[in-house]
């Protein structure tokens, strides 16, 4: 059975600020409690992850992340808990309508009569 697959991001005026990767991003942040070793984890330089974490922020005009108390530690601020949450929603929203209308899609065409 094929199966239908989605990818989705938020731009801003052409820029990516927010998607998958910023995504898993702030859940190894959240998990390891340090933005070198989640950087490392994802298999992505330091400052590829600051980066990234720097355009949402400014986009959003809010921290996802703050300093813990230790000298390399972050944490997530309620802001990036909130934006894992609710990206979590969204994907889950798109991809249950995208899964069920293909689905749809599917079995018109295995009933289509040239």
């Amino acid at each position: 059975m094929p199966e239908i697959k989605v990818h989705i991001w938020f731009e801003k005026e052409g820029g990516v600020f927010f998607g998958k990767g910023r995504y898993e991003l702030l859940k190894m942040i959240d998990k390891v409690g340090n933005l070198k070793l989640a950087a490392k984890e994802l298999h992505m330089s330091y400052r590829a992850a600051w980066g990234k974490i720097k355009k949402t922020e400014e986009t959003l005009g809010k921290p996802l992340i703050e300093k813990s108390s230790n000298k390399e530690g972050y944490h997530l601020t309620p802001l990036g808990k909130f934006c894992i949450e609710e990206f979590e929603s969204v994907y889950r929203d798109v991809n249950d309508y995208c899964s069920e209308r293909s689905a749809k899609m599917i079995a018109k065409i295995k009933n289509f009569d040239i």
